[in-house]
């Protein structure tokens, strides 16, 4: 892809960012609402645990093969083709619920392809934030974009999509599809990279005359293998997925705790829920200031002892405040660790693996989430939730070894230390 049409900032970042904002509050409201929709129109409860598993689906299956398409294809198109899917998608499941014919199976369906959506859009935005933000602004555009989206999904859409519901079913929903074409026509007024020669262009258009199949799977194959034979990429890539497995882990427990351990209404589970949200949009404000005033390796691997260390603490305790500031702390330094550690991969891999690549990294990093929820559930049930908290301490502690490891030998990797203005 060639990165001569790339963007100033103050245009292109700003209205990425507004896309964000946009289809993140949405988003919201609609992960609020899908399961509430489900609960009210099905009456089996394995259906409706179903609905909600079928929007993450999409990452084990299509994460790969949508990196893959990033790389090849107008990432700022394949974003606004991603919002069209999603509000198409809510418009007819709509239209369904209104004329009362929305069953098991038209809303399973909805839910798999707004994941295929997320899938596809998530993919090219990550691929397409460097050819709009300079290198070295990167780790404070990518702050305020997920600070955004954690505002607009965790805190804001959440509870408004709760209360809509209330209102109309239909309600989030309709919302949700109108933030989403807000979204692409705010993304028609980016311009990123193109590809080169067009989306066939490159080594892995070798495969020949066929169909695009050959060229995809070759494509595929190529980004695998360029994140694996990376040393720093690979553990950053395992780091991800232990983390995240560690986390939903947790989150999975949680609720136990709260109730069983600490004796608490459901409202206070919410409520340390948002103190969590509430760190992490503090770590997206000041992640990109943290890492140029400490350097790249501290900031990792610092914020990494400090989630583990914080896990330590709520299974040390059964005091209500103690536990609110540790995950507090835990929402803080998972956010500046993504936030500086998509930064780095965003600024070592090449434009035209970028999709692969995030591919890969999303496969991984999502993918380990529903294994570290049944690990995490199963030592709860026969040790206590206070045990998976100790747990999921200790194995964060243990990641920081090989992943400081891989950042000390890397000579891409530097401690920076800049009084330059950082803000996008």
């Amino acid at each position: 892809m060639s990165t001569d049409t790339a963007v100033r900032p103050s245009s292109g970042y700003h209205r990425v960012l507004g896309a964000a904002a946009s289809s993140a509050v949405g988003d919201g409201m609609r992960f609020a609402a899908l399961p509430l929709l489900s609960t009210a129109v099905l009456d089996d409860a394995f259906q409706v645990s179903a609905v909600t598993a079928a929007t993450t689906v999409p990452w084990l299956l299509f994460a790969l093969p949508a990196g893959a398409y990033a790389d090849r294809f107008e990432r700022r198109l394949l974003m606004v083709l991603a919002d069209l899917l999603r509000a198409a998608v809510l418009a007819l499941t709509v239209l369904l619920l209104a004329a009362d014919r929305l069953t098991f199976w038209p809303l399973l369906t909805s839910a798999f392809l707004l994941g295929v959506g997320e899938v596809l859009f998530d993919c090219a935005s990550f691929a397409l934030l460097p050819s709009v933000v300079p290198k070295d602004r990167l780790e404070s555009a990518n702050g305020r974009l997920f600070a955004v989206q954690t505002v607009g999904r965790d805190l804001l859409g959440q509870v408004v999509g709760g209360v809509l519901f209330t209102v109309g079913r239909a309600v989030p929903l309709v919302i949700d599809a109108v933030s989403f074409l807000a979204s692409a026509l705010l993304l028609r007024g980016v311009r990123g990279p193109v590809p080169e020669s067009g989306p066939e262009s490159g080594p892995a258009a070798e495969p020949g005359p066929g169909t695009g199949k050959p060229r995809l799977l070759a494509d595929i194959r190529e980004g695998v293998a360029f994140v694996l034979r990376d040393p720093l990429l690979r553990a950053l890539t395992v780091s991800a997925g232990v983390i995240n497995a560690v986390y939903l882990g947790q989150i999975a427990v949680f609720v136990i705790l709260v109730r069983e351990v600490l004796e608490l209404p459901d409202a206070a589970y919410g409520a340390l829920l948002a103190a969590g949200a509430v760190g992490g949009v503090i770590g997206g404000a000041v992640a990109g200031r943290l890492s140029k005033a400490v350097g790249r390796v501290p900031a990792l691997v610092g914020n990494l002892a400090l989630m583990g260390a914080a896990g330590l603490a709520v299974a040390a305790t059964d005091r209500v405040p103690v536990v609110a500031v540790a995950y507090g702390v835990t929402g803080f330094a998972l956010m500046v660790w993504n936030v500086v550690a998509v930064s780095l991969r965003q600024t070592i891999i090449p434009d035209r693996m970028l999709g692969r690549a995030t591919g890969v990294y999303r496969l991984f990093a999502w993918g380990t989430m529903p294994l570290g929820a049944l690990v995490f559930g199963r030592v709860s049930a026969s040790a206590g939730p206070r045990t998976a908290f100790a747990l999921g301490g200790v194995v964060t502690l243990l990641t920081c070894l090989p992943i400081a490891y891989a950042l000390l030998r890397d000579s891409r990797v530097t401690d920076r230390r800049k009084t330059t203005e950082d803000a996008p």
